[in-house]
């Protein structure tokens, strides 16, 4: 896939992301006035608003992250081993930041985590 076709691709999720994070009722009334914020200013917003437990929130770092990566040659290489993302994963997911074997790591440690934490 080229580079141009990951940022048409990445452009179709900013701005779906951008309107479901802008029908938020927690922040609707910040985003009323039209500014088109970056994704690091949505970002902190929706952290003032106590909404990072929100699935829009992951999402929306893992956009900014994998808009990272591209803007620096690393788009597709995983942020934990540095392989690169199996195609499958990144098909499904335009977003994913691991390998297969690395997220399947990173899901038992984070499980791990949150008996630990309970």
């Amino acid at each position: 896939m080229s580079t141009n076709q990951i940022k048409q691709m990445l452009s179709g999720i900013e701005s779906e992301l951008r309107q479901k994070i802008g029908a938020l009722p927690e922040i609707q009334a910040k985003l009323m006035d039209q500014h088109n914020y970056s994704l690091c200013e949505l970002i902190e917003i929706m952290t003032q608003a106590h909404l990072c437990d929100n699935p829009l929130f992951l999402k929306l770092t893992q956009l900014d992250a994998a808009c990272c990566q591209l803007d620096i040659g690393l788009y597709g290489v995983c942020s934990d081993c540095e392989s690169d993302i199996e195609t499958e994963l990144l098909a499904a997911n335009p977003l994913e930041q691991r390998c297969l074997n690395c997220n399947s790591q990173y899901k038992q440690e984070h499980r791990q985590e949150l008996r630990l934490n309970h």
